[in-house]
């Protein structure tokens, strides 16, 4: 597992030296929740993303952490992928990694389709490397500029296989305020509402700071 993950974030670095477009991002987040889990309760969380051209194609990549600050695991989310528009029509193939320190650790294949549309719609499909377990995820947003902030409506729905036999189903809506306080710095905060087939409805709440570079 150790060899999946230096490997990713070499190609990562790769993608680093010729990358278009970057951002970083830090943030609290009052639970964390993965594929309707919950993994941890008070967060700090960080991420990275980078794209760039890639033979073509837009190519893109992300090292995502999740810090507990008291209770619960800490997880770490990379993946890495190529895309290609079709008019209105985007399909994205990657690779994408979870795991929870101490915990289990997963590899998936990734196939996404989005829809430059009302609501933006897109599902995606993931599919073990190991277990042959399959999760399918589908999403939707609206984002709406105001003079104070920009606000983004967001709602999902998944269904994961646990096992051969078991599966979990999961939902989530949410809202989310931006504010840009710099002409590379936004400020964010957002409320979602988390559900899943052995979990009782949670309300979630994080902040985070974005910066482009």
């Amino acid at each position: 597992m150790k060899n999946k993950i230096v490997s990713l974030l070499l190609a990562i670095g790769l993608i680093t030296n010729v990358a278009l477009a970057n951002s970083a991002k830090l943030g609290y987040t009052s639970d964390f929740f993965y594929r309707g889990e919950q993994k941890a309760q008070e967060s700090v969380q960080g991420s990275i993303n980078l794209k760039a051209k890639v033979l073509g194609l837009n190519g893109s990549a992300h090292v995502c952490t999740n810090q507990s600050v008291d209770t619960g695991s800490d997880s770490y989310n990379m993946g890495l992928g190529l895309s290609h528009s079709f008019d209105l029509l985007t399909v994205y193939g990657g690779f994408h990694h979870f795991e929870d320190v101490p915990g289990d650790a997963l590899s998936e294949i990734e196939l996404k389709l989005s829809i430059e549309s009302i609501g933006s719609p897109s599902i995606s499909i993931f599919r073990s490397t190991d277990d042959n377990l399959y999760t399918f995820e589908g999403s939707v947003s609206h984002s709406m500029d105001f003079d104070l902030a920009s606000l983004t409506l967001v709602g999902s729905a998944g269904n994961t296989e646990l096992t051969d036999s078991s599966d979990r189903s999961y939902y989530s809506i949410g809202a989310d305020l931006s504010k840009s306080i710099s002409d590379n710095t936004t400020l964010s905060g957002g409320v979602d509402i988390m559900d899943a087939d052995d979990i009782d409805r949670e309300f979630v709440f994080g902040t985070a700071l974005t910066f482009n570079f």
